[in-house]
C-alpha cells in the first residue's frame, strides 16, 4: 500500500524540459527549463493541471510567444521579448536588425533596471509615470556607467605610465610624486525628452504584444502621457557657408563623397554602401539599392569589449527609399576622375604586393637553405580589399561611418563653420533647392520620402521663410498695379 501511494505520489515520468512537479500548499506547482537558461514556476490544483500549463508553456516557446507565469517580473517578460519575439520578426523580415539592437540595448541600459523588478501583471501608470520622471531628471544611468568605465581605464594608464617612469631601483621612497592633474569633467545630463519618448514607444510595443496575447488585460504604458518635445530645427548650411565648405570640399581627398552628399541629398550610410554596378555614368544616374551600417560582432575575449563590423543589408530606411536618382553633371565628372584615382591606387597596391612577393622568395631562396624551419610559410599580403565599392579606404576596405563624421568636421572646421553634422548635409540640399524655386514634390521625390507631409514637417522653417518672400514678391505686385503708369496720367 505504502509503495503504491509512494508510486502515485510520484507520478508518470518527466517529460523532457519539464522540469520538477511537486506538492505546493494546497496544490501542485511546477518549473519548465527555457532555452536561455530560466526555470518559471506555475501552479495548479492538481499534478495534471500543472503538466498542461507546462507543456502550453514549451509550446509558446516553440511558437515564439513569450511565456508569463503569475510572478515573472517586467525584467524576464521583456528579456523573452528581445530573445525570442523580436528575433522572429527579423527572420520574417517585418523588423530590421538594427531595430531589435536598438531595442535590446535600450531596454538593457534604461528600461530594465528600473522597472525590471516589478511583476508584470501588477506594473501600474504610477510606476511608468515614477520611471519616467527618474529618466526626465537624474544623470543618465548608463553615462554614470560609462563614464566609471573611462575613469577606471584611465586610472589603469596612468599607473601603467608611473610604472614606466619609475627608477629600477627597487625603492619605492626614490620615487618622487607629482601632484595628479585633476581633469574637469562636464556634468552627466539627464536623458532628453526625445530619450524618454522613444523609450516610452518600446515599452508600448513590448506591453502591446502581452496584450494580444492574451498575457496581460491592458497596456498601462499606452496610458501614460509621453514627455513633449520640441524637435530641432533643421540644421542647413547657409548659402555663404556652403560656398565655403564646397570650396574646401572639392580640394579634400574625400571630394567625391561630399559632392555626392550635397547633390543628391543621400544618407551616410547608403552613399557608403555605394556600388560601381549601380552607377551609369553614360547615363547619369545611380540606383540607391543598400545602405551600410555597423552591426555588433560578439565580445572581444581578449579585452572583453563589443566588437563591431561593417555590413551591407538592402533594408532601407523606408519603402521609397529604393530609386533610381538622376546625377548632375558635375557630380559624374567628379565621379569619372574618382574613378580613375581609385584604379590607379588599385593598381599601384597589387604592384607594390607582387613586388614584395618576389623580393622576399627571392631573399629566402638565396639565404635560407631548404626546409630551414626560419623559412616563412605565410605571408600577408595587403591587396585593394573590394573593388566594388565608389568610397573606400586607402585600401579599398569599407569606411567606419565615425571615420566620416571625423573627416567631415575637418572639412568645416578648415571652412570656418560652426558644428554640422553630415546628416546635415541632407538638409542643405534639400533647402538650397526649395530656396531655388524646386518644386517640394521634386524635392520629396530626391529625399526619398514616403509621403509629401514627411518633407514639410521636416523643412516647415524653410517653407515659413520662402512663405514670406511670396508676401514680400506680392507686396510689389500690388504696389505696382496702385501706382498710375504714364499713359493713364496722359489720358487724364
Amino acid at each position: 500500500m505504502t509503495a503504491a501511494k509512494d508510486k502515485e505520489s510520484k507520478g508518470p515520468r518527466r517529460l523532457n524540459g519539464e522540469g520538477s512537479i511537486y506538492r505546493y500548499r494546497n496544490g501542485w506547482a511546477g518549473q519548465v527549463r527555457m532555452p536561455d537558461g530560466t526555470r518559471p514556476t506555475v501552479y495548479g490544483k492538481t499534478r495534471e493541471d500543472v503538466r498542461e500549463k507546462i507543456t502550453a508553456a514549451l509550446r509558446a516557446v516553440q511558437d515564439g510567444v513569450p511565456l508569463v507565469t503569475t510572478r515573472m517580473t517586467v525584467a524576464q517578460y521583456l528579456e523573452q521579448w528581445v530573445t525570442i519575439v523580436l528575433p522572429s520578426r527579423v527572420v520574417a523580415g517585418t523588423l530590421a536588425e538594427s531595430t531589435l539592437e536598438s531595442y535590446s540595448d535600450q531596454i538593457r541600459l534604461h528600461i530594465t533596471p528600473i522597472l525590471g523588478r516589478h511583476e508584470l501583471r501588477k506594473l501600474t501608470t504610477a510606476h511608468v509615470r515614477q520611471w519616467m520622471t527618474r529618466k526626465l531628471t537624474e544623470p543618465s544611468s548608463a553615462g554614470v556607467a560609462q563614464r566609471a568605465v573611462w575613469e577606471a581605464e584611465a586610472a589603469r594608464k596612468a599607473a601603467e605610465r608611473e610604472k614606466e617612469k619609475a627608477p629600477r631601483l627597487g625603492r619605492t621612497s626614490a620615487i618622487r610624486k607629482t601632484p595628479a592633474v585633476q581633469q574637469v569633467r562636464k556634468p552627466i545630463k539627464p536623458l532628453s525628452a526625445r530619450s524618454v519618448r522613444y523609450l516610452l514607444v518600446i515599452l508600448t510595443a513590448a506591453l502591446n504584444d502581452a496584450v494580444q496575447e492574451e498575457l496581460l488585460t491592458r497596456n498601462v504604458a499606452s496610458l501614460v502621457q509621453p514627455p513633449r518635445s520640441a524637435d530641432a530645427p533643421v540644421r542647413a548650411l547657409t548659402e555663404e557657408e556652403a560656398r565655403r565648405v564646397l570650396a574646401v570640399a572639392l580640394v579634400d581627398r574625400m571630394a567625391a563623397l561630399w559632392l555626392v552628399l550635397l547633390a543628391l541629398g543621400l544618407r551616410k550610410g547608403e552613399a557608403l554602401a555605394l556600388r560601381w554596378d549601380a552607377l551609369e555614368l553614360d547615363a547619369g544616374t545611380v540606383a540607391v539599392v543598400r545602405k551600410q551600417r555597423r552591426r555588433k560582432a560578439g565580445i572581444d575575449p581578449e579585452t572583453g569589449r563589443q566588437r563591431w563590423e561593417l555590413v551591407e543589408e538592402e533594408d532601407l530606411k523606408t519603402k521609397g527609399s529604393k530609386a533610381v536618382l538622376v546625377l548632375p553633371s558635375m557630380v559624374v565628372t567628379m565621379l569619372r576622375a574618382h574613378r580613375q584615382g581609385q584604379d590607379a591606387a588599385k593598381a599601384e597596391l597589387d604592384a607594390k604586393a607582387e613586388k614584395a612577393v618576389k623580393d622576399l622568395a627571392a631573399f629566402a631562396g638565396q639565404h635560407l637553405p631548404s626546409g630551414d624551419a626560419g623559412a616563412p610559410t605565410e605571408l600577408e599580403i595587403i591587396r585593394w580589399a573590394d573593388p566594388g565599392l565608389v568610397f573606400t579606404t586607402a585600401v579599398g576596405r569599407r569606411i567606419d561611418p565615425r571615420n566620416v563624421n571625423r573627416w567631415w568636421d575637418a572639412v568645416c572646421e578648415r571652412a570656418q563653420v560652426g558644428h554640422t553634422r553630415v546628416h546635415d548635409i541632407r538638409h542643405t540640399a534639400a533647402t538650397m533647392l526649395f530656396r531655388a524655386g524646386v518644386d517640394l514634390n521634386e524635392i520629396r521625390a530626391l529625399l526619398r520620402h514616403t509621403r509629401l507631409a514627411t518633407t514639410a514637417d521636416i523643412y516647415v522653417a524653410v517653407l515659413e521663410d520662402v512663405r514670406r518672400g511670396t508676401a514680400s514678391s506680392m507686396d510689389d505686385i500690388l504696389t505696382r498695379l496702385q501706382t498710375p503708369t504714364k499713359n493713364t496720367e496722359s489720358e487724364g
